[in-house]
């Protein structure tokens, strides 16, 4: 197994997300641990490995939205609720520094 970069944080309030797909939501879900380098989602979308995604996550405490472009890198098979694993692509650093003050909040 891989060693992960990053510290993940399971957050104690629900962070929602809208799957987008050219700016318009097809699906949502919520996040079960973040980090940034990526995050775990669940949802009962069929999102596919390697296609890129844009989540607009909703931080508990959150004034606005934050939009985030990822990769996803692991899926689980099955009906029902699944999780997905999103690596993010390459941010700003002033969205990779809003991103990390989000997450800080959660603790």
């Amino acid at each position: 197994m891989r060693q992960r970069n990053a510290v993940r944080i399971v957050p104690r309030s629900p962070i929602t997300v809208a799957i987008q797909d050219g700016g318009v939501p097809y699906a949502y879900g919520v996040v079960a641990n973040i980090s940034v380098a990526g995050a775990c989602i669940w949802t009962d979308a069929g999102l596919d490995t390697g296609h890129a995604v844009n989540l607009r996550l909703s931080f508990p405490r959150g004034s606005q939205p934050m939009d985030a472009d990822g990769i996803v890198v692991w899926g689980e098979a099955g009906a029902g609720p699944r999780r997905y694993g999103v690596r993010w692509i390459e941010e700003s650093p002033a969205r990779q520094a809003r991103l990390g003050r989000l997450i800080g909040g959660l603790g």
